[in-house]
């Protein structure tokens, strides 16, 4: 028999994207989907002006996030890192009600984990499509009803999710959840239900290892849930901080982080475009309505309203417009988690003044000089010796004739992409000096009078 097994709160602890780190993986998911012509994905006009909005309410919600009435929002828990997390949120409230609703009941669940075997030439839509059809056809017929009667399904809450290793390829998988009623097995159904889908995947040509399933019995389904709904939005180690750690490599990678890692790197940017054009619209957490009705509760599937919570203030639709288009809303907000309802006056200024024609050359101008914050705060302005350094370091991970050219275009991007994360605008070296320190192996030149 499979041991029982809980979740301790340490499990969850992840590191939180900030406001800044999360607009700026918005801006870049859709300056990579965005098409040359035509219609882009909804990611794509996350942040910009509703249609009709005159100006844009800044508002704090109670926890702490900052947020805006006024513009237009994807609501895509796969692709959008702004709107992933609230999604997660609404996902974790609705099936909080569901664990409550099953203890109150003395119901039972099992934590059911199928995937298939893969390496790195495997498609993620073949992986998908393989798993999830041998998943559905597993839970069809006669011998799955006869299943249900004897152990009181009360229902199968299904949540994919989907990683990337550099060793083993895409690695899609889904999270099953069975729920019964006190007098039934979960944990023998999830074993009859793992053999019956690993002889639909053999039957479509595909193998996958029994051990690499899981049957678990769920002790305590109000922690279990809050590891259900997690989705894309987890995340690793902060990419721009330049720190290597050994243990992480050949290990895999969330959605987001390819997405932090395509600034300058084009097979990454691959991988986010095979991703984007595969998930979205894969459902996950769906409560149905015959669960509802077993448990009382609301059939729901991420349709919660969201509680607006405190305006801050309000800027004008042609500020709004240029802040966008300078990817300089997360600073804006970040200055209001930050410093809270009470410094509006000069995040409302600063949002002007980044805002202008004229925004770096301006001075911000306030009846309290002291609490000024400085535009020069939000830049970031590397050296052509410091990109040129590492360029060259990056070369020798570059092949072909052009990987001169191609490690300085690199290097530049990634230094662009950090100042993204920061929300900084970036302003490069000339690049006539970052040649010549290139072609000098890194110093200036004797004659240069930088040297």
């Amino acid at each position: 028999m499979t041991p029982m097994v809980t979740f301790p709160e340490t499990y969850w602890k992840q590191r939180k994207l900030s406001r800044r780190e999360r607009t700026a993986l918005r801006d870049t998911a859709a300056y990579i989907l965005q098409p040359e012509h035509g219609r882009g994905r909804a990611v794509c006009a996350c942040g910009h002006l509703g249609k009709g909005s005159e100006t844009v309410a800044l508002i704090l919600r109670k926890d702490g996030t900052a947020g805006t009435l006024g513009t237009l929002r994807c609501g895509s828990p796969w692709l959008c890192a702004d709107c992933a997390p609230l999604k997660a949120q609404q996902r974790l409230e609705r099936l909080q009600k569901l664990a409550d609703a099953l203890v109150a009941v003395n119901g039972k669940m099992a934590s059911i984990t199928v995937t298939v075997s893969h390496g790195r030439e495997s498609s993620l839509m073949n992986v998908k499509n393989a798993i999830e059809t041998a998943s559905r056809s597993a839970r069809q017929g006669e011998p799955w009803n006869r299943q249900k009667k004897l152990h009181a399904v009360i229902g199968v809450l299904s949540a994919p999710e989907v990683t990337y290793s550099y060793t083993n390829g895409w690695h899609f998988h889904i999270h099953h959840s069975f729920l019964t009623e006190n007098s039934g097995n979960p944990e023998a159904l999830g074993h009859w239900f793992v053999q019956r889908y690993l002889r639909y995947l053999e039957k479509a040509g595909f193998i996958a290892d029994l051990r690499s399933q899981e049957v678990s019995l769920i002790r305590d389904p109000r922690s279990y849930i809050r590891y259900l709904r997690k989705g894309v939005g987890r995340i690793t180690n902060d990419v721009w901080s330049g720190q290597k750690n050994a243990t992480r490599q050949g290990k895999h990678l969330y959605p987001f982080d390819i997405l932090q890692r395509a600034s300058g790197s084009e097979p990454m940017k691959r991988l986010w475009r095979e991703y984007a054009a595969v998930m979205p619209g894969t459902r996950s957490c769906v409560i149905t309505r015959s669960i509802a009705i077993r448990l009382d509760i609301r059939p729901d599937d991420d349709c919660v309203k969201v509680e607006h919570g405190c305006i801050a203030g309000n800027l004008p639709a042609s500020i709004w417009a240029t802040l966008v288009n300078r990817k300089k809303t997360n600073v804006i907000l970040s200055l209001l988690e930050d410093r809270g309802v009470e410094a509006w006056q000069q995040i409302n200024s600063l949002a002007h003044a980044l805002g202008a024609k004229a925004a770096l050359n301006v001075e911000l101008k306030d009846e309290l000089p002291e609490e000024q914050i400085p535009i020069n705060q939000f830049e970031y302005r590397p050296s052509a010796a410091q990109i040129a350094g590492l360029a060259l370091h990056l070369k020798w991970h570059l092949s072909g004739k052009e990987r001169n050219g191609e490690a300085i275009k690199v290097a530049l991007d990634r230094e662009r992409g950090h100042a993204v994360a920061s929300g900084l605008t970036f302003f490069p070296p000339n690049i006539k000096d970052v040649l010549e320190i290139y072609g000098n192996d890194g110093v200036y030149p004797s004659t240069s009078p930088l040297a």
